[in-house]
């Protein structure tokens, strides 16, 4: 890829690539993209912070934050599930392992949460495979040409 975005643009370009399940995603764009929803997920709960302290009731606050987290957990559902695959194919592994994150994630909870993290922080091959050339990294041979 030639972009060169901003932090902004790093945060978003996973919702601009929605959809988007074929190619390459570095640790930078993974990681920004964890800050936005982390981010997201704070103004939710601040918003639902602020409704408590304006004398609002239980319900309408429930609503509020289960309403606004389960609408930005669906918003973001598919950019995540494309963005992961993107970076399991940067780390040379097959995007049908995604089907193995979310067993994980569900049976094993926090030690998935773990192995997850850790997964997607591994650094991207260095040379082309079947899903792409390398983001943003020339060859190693090639800088000492």
């Amino acid at each position: 890829m030639t972009e060169n975005p901003t932090w902004r643009g790093w945060m978003l370009r996973p919702l601009r690539h929605y959809a988007d399940f074929r190619g390459r995603s570095g640790r930078r764009e993974f990681w920004w993209y964890c800050l936005f929803l982390v981010l997201g997920y704070f103004a939710i709960f601040a918003v639902g912070v602020i409704a408590a302290g304006s004398g609002a009731g239980e319900s309408s606050i429930g609503l509020v934050l289960m309403g606004g987290w389960g609408l930005f957990f669906l918003a973001n559902f598919v950019p995540g599930l494309a963005l992961t695959t993107r970076r399991l194919h940067d780390i040379g592994l097959s995007g049908v392992l995604l089907l193995a994150v979310f067993a994980a994630l569900i049976f094993l909870n926090i030690l998935g949460w773990l192995g997850y993290f850790v997964a997607m922080g591994l650094p991207g091959q260095r040379t082309e495979n079947r899903w792409g050339p390398p983001l943003g990294a020339r060859e190693v041979a090639d800088v000492f040409a």
